[in-house]
Order: structure tokens, then C-alpha cells, then sequence
């Protein structure tokens, strides 16, 4: 396995097993995200700050947020995680198909993009 492979499963182990020490390890301070669609958490975040508050407003929105790894792949430079994700609150659901890609600086995540598959469902249901 190669060890931005690694790295990206250690960050999803240590988010499901609320580790959020290790999770966060994983991002470079200077860390930039974006965020496809038109929900209110769309758009470009630089830094770890402004991820660990996307993630929080990200973590209220989605309610009961579980989702299960489909694929890792890695090499020195890229990554990519596909996903399914399972939103569950307040009597509705949505499962979606997701991709993360990911560029690795000094073996942490540097750069990621999120989308999913069905873009309009997840806008919608995150607002």
C-alpha cells in the first residue's frame, strides 16, 4: 500500500472512530478545500481553520452522517476516495455516491475537492 493510501485510510478510520487528533494530524496547517455545488457550504476554504468550522457546519447539516468506503487508490502526488454516504435527519434520507480527490504535500493531505454523483440531492439536503 502506498503510504498516502495509508494516509487517507488512517483520517477515515480516525473520523469514524471520533480520533479527531489523528483526523486532523492528517491535513497540512495551509490545508485548501473545496466544495462543489451550490449549498450554503460550497465554495473554496484555506486553512485548517476555516476546515475544522466547514466540517462542524458540515457535521450539524448532515445529521446522522455515516458513509462506507468504496475505494482508496494514492500515489506520490494524488489521491482519491470513493465513497457511498448515508445523510439520516429529521425523518429524511440520502444516499449518495462521493468522490474526494486529494493532492499530499510532506504526508499530509495539502489540497481536496469533494463532489457527489447526485450533487442536487446532497445541496439539498444540506441547504
Amino acid at each position: 500500500m502506498h503510504p498516502n493510501e495509508g494516509l487517507l485510510r488512517k483520517v477515515d478510520e480516525a473520523m469514524t472512530a471520533g480520533d479527531m487528533d489523528t483526523f486532523w494530524g492528517g491535513y497540512a496547517d495551509d490545508v485548501v478545500t473545496h466544495v462543489a455545488g451550490t449549498s450554503t457550504l460550497a465554495g473554496d476554504y484555506k486553512g485548517i481553520d476555516q476546515l475544522q468550522e466547514l466540517f462542524g457546519r458540515f457535521m450539524e447539516r448532515a445529521g446522522d452522517f455515516t458513509f462506507d468506503p468504496h475505494d482508496y487508490l494514492a500515489n506520490d502526488e494524488h489521491g482519491l476516495i470513493l465513497q457511498n454516504s448515508h445523510y439520516r435527519k429529521a425523518g429524511k434520507a440520502l444516499d449518495s455516491n462521493d468522490i474526494f480527490i486529494y493532492h499530499f504535500r510532506d504526508g499530509k493531505i495539502s489540497e481536496f475537492w469533494m463532489s457527489s454523483e447526485d450533487q442536487a440531492g446532497v445541496d439539498a439536503f444540506l441547504g
